[in-house]
C-alpha cells in the first residue's frame, strides 16, 4: 500500500569524456543553482510594514503580560522580603538590648565582688 518498488541501478552510469577516475578530482562549483532565488524574507523591504506591526503587537502583549502577571508577583515578593528584613532587624535590636543589659549586670556584679574582696 505505502511501499513502492525500488529501482536499483543495473549498470554503471555513463561518464562523459571517458574520465572515470575519482581520485584527485577538483570541483570548483557547488552545483546549487543561484538563479530564481529572491531576497531573504526577513530582509525583504516589502515585508517591513507587517514586521513592524507584528513587532508592536508582540511588544504590547509582552508588556501587558509583565504588567498584569509578573510585576505584581515580584512586587509581592519584595514586600514580603522587606517585612521579613524589618522584623529580623527589630528582633536583632531587641536581642542586642538584652545582651547589653546582661553585660551591664555582669559588670556590676563583678565590680561589687571586687569591692567585697578588697574590703
Amino acid at each position: 500500500m505505502f511501499v513502492t518498488s525500488a529501482f536499483a541501478q543495473e549498470s554503471a552510469p555513463a561518464v562523459e569524456g571517458g574520465h572515470t577516475g575519482t581520485e584527485g578530482d577538483t570541483h570548483s562549483g557547488t552545483g546549487v543553482p543561484a538563479e530564481a532565488h529572491g531576497v531573504f524574507p526577513p530582509f525583504d523591504p516589502a515585508t517591513f510594514p507587517s514586521q513592524l506591526l507584528w513587532l508592536a503587537i508582540t511588544f504590547g502583549l509582552f508588556y501587558l503580560f509583565l504588567k498584569k502577571v509578573v510585576m505584581p508577583r515580584v512586587g509581592g515578593i519584595i514586600d514580603v522580603r522587606n517585612d521579613r528584613i524589618t522584623q529580623d532587624l527589630d528582633h536583632a535590636a531587641r536581642l542586642k538590648g538584652e545582651a547589653d543589659a546582661a553585660v551591664a549586670a555582669y559588670e556590676q556584679e563583678l565590680a561589687e565582688a571586687k569591692t567585697k574582696a578588697n574590703a
